[in-house]
């Protein structure tokens, strides 16, 4: 034996690799002896079996080896001089330490990849995409690197399984056969902290034959040890259910011939050179497989209605389909509607099957926000809308938008919120039933209330900035409330006050609503009220009645006489456009009573204006002659020059139903003064158009086509859509008595397509009907 040199003990090695280093210290202790002569030894111990090679010895000795014969082992060790005693021992360490190997070693399972579901179903395009980029040529990977692709996504909707299934599809295909890595990092875990990454590379490197004694300490030391050993190989390694970029990067290898899969519900955006796939919920027929697939078909299929709203129940997401399939089968005396009306009846908690419960999911990405992010989360739980802005989030919580927009931004990281248009945020369906059924019971009444208060502040505000910012004339009455703590928003021009009229309308008839529900009169009344204008300036006015009709319903709440006559003059507007005289003479009759019982001489003229265009409406101009002077001259005594300008109009069409068409027109001329003067903008553009018939109407068709091309530039200018429908269709008629055809049919066939956009059918049926007359 040699001397200074202690025979090891074959209990102290933890894996393979340690108990072969062992082996080789042996084989010093012993004196060292060449493979030479242990070939001869073990001759002789076998006594004539057949002959063992030096090089197979040779090899038994090396620390990368994935398993022993154990025969040779035995031999050896007998070789070397050992005892039975001692050579039991070895057999029985030899054995452990195979064993460990097989199931990953002490520290969990990496030597294999988790098993593929039988279930798995539909990602067809984002498991191509996946493919495509893993087995992608040695060519179009010109930086020669590592492949990474990071699949994100809200908890529940199937991550690990998608990156499983495509890393067994992927090694069946013989692609990174060398190496397969698994590992759960834990990123999200109820019971224990995320993984270190530190002890995940102690067990890879194991995995890779490292002696345990061999790996270094420090963690940069592992990862490049970790780097060199997997170097050359075709090695997949999956990483699942990361916390964090610090925590996989130094686990991902440096080889071109790698690829790596991450999954989180943390986007890993910062990640360099990933391909990021942000997995979405499974659509309606996937969805609906789905439940085919784990509760067995003929369930599924003897009631697709009721399925399918199962699946809508389950907001399409896997785990809660998945839940929800495993009850029915689990309810053998259970059809779909029955697991439906479950569901109803029980919410999130309904989402529970054995030990597979859907709230924990939740729970876990809920409880690793900071407090704040918390709070918004639950307020846009209980907020009415459909989705919000970051301004809309600021008056909610309380905060700036800027910090509204940081706390969005980061729970859209976190997967808890979507993103699915630049600056408009909104929760899946599970999240809000989530975000609600947790907001009632750790949200107290002081701390929500205050907050919908803030924001239906905010959108009554912002909402009657938009309606007169298109309508500067509007005389919405003033509120009574005091100043709001969340600043309302700003409109440049009337195409900014358009474009959020526009997006925000499902939001404010939720918050009309909720107003409603609230105890909120003024709001109630108010959005509504606003949110009809863009509905009248684009003459849709069954919508803009719609609205009115709710608006009416809330001002009456608040008592307020001035507030009902400012609405009961717009519905009468309105019934006027619709044809409903009987409707249109009781708005303006009770609006002109209390205009006058208030002694409210400009609400009076408004009145009195659009009761002149009434009786134009109903071929009764001469009626409206005396009102229309009446409007005129409460409007020049009160100095109002915009009530002026809209009481001239409103007499100059009267004249026009009297085939007085010189007088009227000499009026148009004095409207189109007056707004001139007064940079009015959208209304100057509406007196063009109407000047342009007047023109029309003694054959001046030069003349009338001027003022509809001034008219458009405005409109198409001010974003007014139909102004500009409207202009196009009077210049189609002014070509017209100007005999070029050719030209007034482009025309025309440009404002039918504003008038389809716009739902306008009134003014579509008379630009085809136009259309159709000069193809004749």
């Amino acid at each position: 034996m040699t001397a200074g040199i202690s025979m090891p003990d074959p209990d102290t090695a933890g894996d393979l690799a340690e108990f072969i280093e062992a082996l080789g210290r042996l084989r010093l202790w012993a004196g060292a002896p060449s493979y030479r002569t242990l070939v001869k030894r073990i001759g002789l111990l076998r006594h004539g079996s057949q002959a063992v090679a030096q090089t197979t010895v040779v090899d038994t000795f090396n620390p990368r080896r994935r398993r022993l014969d154990f025969d040779l082992v035995i031999a050896i060790v007998r070789a070397l001089g050992l005892d039975e005693a001692a050579v039991d021992r070895w057999r029985e360490a030899c054995i452990r330490v195979h064993g460990a190997a097989m199931t990953g070693g002490p520290t969990g399972v990496f030597r294999q990849l988790p098993a593929d579901l039988a279930t798995f179903t539909g990602r067809e395009t984002v498991l191509k995409q996946l493919l495509d980029t893993a087995m992608a040529p040695a060519s179009e990977n010109p930086a020669a690197t590592v492949v990474v692709s990071v699949i994100e996504g809200m908890g529940g909707v199937g991550k690990t399984q998608l990156a499983v299934h495509a890393a067994h599809h992927l090694v069946r295909s013989g692609h990174f056969t060398d190496v397969q890595l698994y590992v759960n990092l834990r990123g999200f875990d109820p019971e224990r902290p995320p993984a270190d990454p530190t002890a995940v590379l102690d067990a890879f490197l194991r995995q890779l034959g490292v002696p345990g004694r061999q790996i270094p300490e420090p963690l940069d030391e592992r990862a490049a040890m970790y780097r060199d050993r997997i170097h050359g190989r075709n090695a997949l390694v999956l990483l699942d259910n990361a916390a964090d970029e610090h925590q996989i990067r130094p686990l991902i290898p440096a080889g071109a011939h790698c690829l790596v899969l991450i999954t989180s519900r943390r986007t890993m955006a910062g990640l360099e050179g990933a391909e990021i796939l942000q997995l979405d919920v499974l659509d309606e027929t996937e969805a609906v497989d789905l439940l085919a697939a784990v509760a067995g078909e003929e369930r599924i299929n003897t009631d697709p209605v009721a399925a399918a709203k199962v699946a809508e129940a389950c907001g399409n997401l896997p785990l809660a389909l998945t839940i929800a399939a495993a009850r029915l089968k689990a309810r053998t005396s259970w059809a779909a509607c029955d697991l439906l009306e479950h569901l109803i009846q029980g919410g999130l908690d309904a989402m529970t099957v054995g030990r597979r419960s859907l709230r924990p999911v939740f729970d876990l990405s809920f409880d690793a926000l900071p407090p704040g992010a918390r709070l918004l989360y639950l307020l846009l739980g209980i907020q009415p809308g459909t989705d919000v802005t970051p301004e809309a989030a600021a008056a909610l919580a309380g905060i700036t938008p800027r910090a509204a927009r940081k706390a969005l931004e980061g729970l859209c990281d976190e997967y808890l919120l979507l993103q699915r248009s630049p600056g408009r945020f909104e929760l899946h369906d599970i999240l809000r039933a989530y975000a609600v059924e947790t907001a009632a019971v750790q949200l107290s009444t002081a701390e929500w209330a205050p907050a919908v208060d803030r924001l239906l502040d905010w959108y009554t505000q912002t909402a009657e900035k938009a309606a007169t910012t298109l309508l500067p004339s509007l005389g919405m009455p003033t509120p009574a409330r005091s100043a709001s703590q969340a600043p309302a928003k700003e409109f440049t021009d009337r195409a900014a006050a358009v474009a959020w009229l526009e997006v925000e309308h499902a939001n404010l008839l939720a918050a009309s609503a909720a107003a409603t529900a609230a105890g909120n009169p003024e709001a109630a009344w108010r959005i509504p009220a606003a949110a009809s204008v863009l509905r009248a300036v684009n003459q849709n006015w069954p919508e803009c009645e719609t609205l009115l009709t709710d608006a009416l319903s809330g001002v009456r709440r608040t008592g307020d006489l001035a507030e009902q006559a400012w609405i009961q003059n717009r519905l009468g507007a309105t019934a006027t456009e619709l044809g409903r005289t009987k409707e249109a003479e009781e708005m303006f009759t009770a609006a002109l009573t209390a205009r006058r019982l208030l002694e409210d001489r400009d609400g009076e003229a408004a009145v009195l204006n659009n009761l002149v265009i009434f009786y134009g409406r109903t071929d009764r101009p001469q009626l409206g002659l005396e009102p229309a002077a009446l409007a005129l001259e409460l409007a020049r005594r009160e100095g109002n020059t915009d009530r002026e300008a809209s009481a001239l109009n409103a007499m100059a069409a009267c004249l026009s139903g009297l085939g007085r068409n010189a007088e009227a027109l000499e009026l148009m001329l004095q409207v189109v003064a007056i707004r001139e003067s007064r940079g009015d903008g959208y209304r100057l553009g509406l007196a063009y158009n109407v000047t342009s018939s007047r023109h029309r109407d003694l054959g001046q068709f030069e003349a009338a086509e001027t003022y509809n091309v001034k008219a458009r530039e405005i409109a198409h200018r001010s974003g007014d859509r139909f102004g500009e429908g409207e202009a196009l269709q009077g210049q189609a008629l002014a070509l017209l008595g100007q005999g070029r055809p050719a030209v007034a049919r482009s025309c025309l066939q440009e404002a039918a397509v504003i008038f389809k956009e716009l739902d306008a059918d009134r003014y579509l049926a008379e630009a085809r009907r136009l259309l159709a007359e000069i193809e004749v």
